[in-house]
């Protein structure tokens, strides 16, 4: 009997200690996927004949933030440090829209639509940036975005704002040149002369995601 007690003790000791020995990461991991309805790019540039804008309203992807990362303002968070997260983000050519058919299959052609049907983004690190005031936590990213099947790595100060306790919003912006990713600026001929595109645009995001369970429900007005 004594030597049956002590095998269940040992049994115990050892589930015990197997149990700690999982990596805790492996249990604080939170998953947010893209929400279906309610992100928004928008590419804005310019071109000899006007200033132009495209819009696109689907971002897909997912955000995987550990337990731990900063999301309330009010708690004060030290800044600067390194943070764990995951992110991929994956962005259709198109849906993005000028409301002028020709210009997006002008647009589409220029990025290498039919090799490369998507824009893509993967987070490389994230940090986040000592509070200025009460408004939405502000972070440093560094991530690599691949373009007409071309991958650089950008540097872009986002915003990330909890809008309840299931869903988040990311908004940033950035500056970058079309020809960064080997896209030859469009110079098409629609009738009224050479146009030629800038090769300088800027663009921004505004992207929802909602705790995995209630990614697939439909968005609630803010």
């Amino acid at each position: 009997m004594k030597q049956t007690h002590l095998t269940i003790r040992t049994a115990l000791i050892g589930l015990a200690a197997l149990t700690f020995a999982i990596p805790a990461s492996a249990q604080t991991w939170v998953r947010y996927q893209a929400r279906p309805i309610g992100s928004k790019v928008k590419i804005e540039g310019t071109s000899t004949l006007h200033d132009w804008t495209v819009d696109g309203k689907l971002i897909g992807g997912f955000m995987e933030l550990d337990s731990n990362f900063p999301l309330d303002p009010a708690a004060k968070p030290a800044g600067n440090a390194k943070l764990n997260a995951k992110v991929e983000v994956n962005i259709p050519l198109t849906s993005l829209l000028s409301g002028k058919k020709l210009m997006d299959e002008v647009m589409w052609d220029a990025m290498k639509q039919r090799q490369y049907p998507q824009i893509q983004y993967k987070l490389k690190e994230i940090s986040l940036k000592p509070n200025a005031g009460s408004g939405p936590l502000q972070f440093d990213s560094v991530g690599e975005l691949a373009v007409s099947g071309l991958a650089k790595t950008i540097n872009m100060a986002v915003t990330i704002e909890r809008l309840d306790q299931n869903r988040l919003k990311v908004t940033g912006s950035l500056p970058m040149k079309m020809t960064t990713f080997g896209i030859k600026p469009p110079s098409p001929n629609i009738g009224l002369g050479l146009i030629k595109t800038g090769d300088d645009v800027k663009v921004s995001i505004e992207w929802l995601v909602a705790k995995a369970t209630d990614a697939s429900k439909p968005a609630e007005k803010n």
